[in-house]
């Protein structure tokens, strides 16, 4: 496999992964439940350039949303994923995903910071997408 093949396989994977994330999301009953699901997917980003990636898990887990819980919980299952890129430099800890992120050496932070905010681009882009505007 070529490097630009093993590339995209990791694209088509993360965009896999985050499909159904949000496929599942969009299925639930609650609208107030999708609807911040999606707000919060779309300002993601943005926290994280702000913020840094630690502080953001922070303040997702300290917020208590049920909609941010889901997200916290999409990004931890997807850097435990086999085929996240950077789930050996994540997953060798039974910590929880704040304490092993604030724990990392500088270049392994910038790398899963690197790929969260990918996973959370294609979180956005398909809930934008799947997720119905409010009414």
């Amino acid at each position: 496999m070529t490097d630009k093949d093993s590339i995209k396989t990791t694209v088509n994977e993360r965009a896999k992964f985050a499909y159904e994330c949000v496929k599942k999301v969009a299925t639930y009953e609650k609208e107030e439940f999708k609807n911040n699901y999606k707000s919060y997917a779309k300002k993601l980003m943005a926290i994280i350039k702000t913020n840094g990636l630690g502080a953001t898990l922070a303040f997702m887990k300290a917020k208590g949303s049920s909609a941010y819980q889901e997200l916290y919980n999409n990004i931890d299952s997807w850097l435990k994923s086999e085929n996240c890129p950077v789930s050996s430099l994540y997953s060798n800890s039974t910590a929880d995903m704040v304490e092993k992120i604030i724990s990392l050496e500088s270049d392994a932070y910038r790398a899963i910071t690197k790929e969260v905010m990918e996973f959370i681009n294609w979180i956005r882009r398909f809930a934008e997408g799947m997720i119905p505007d409010d009414k």
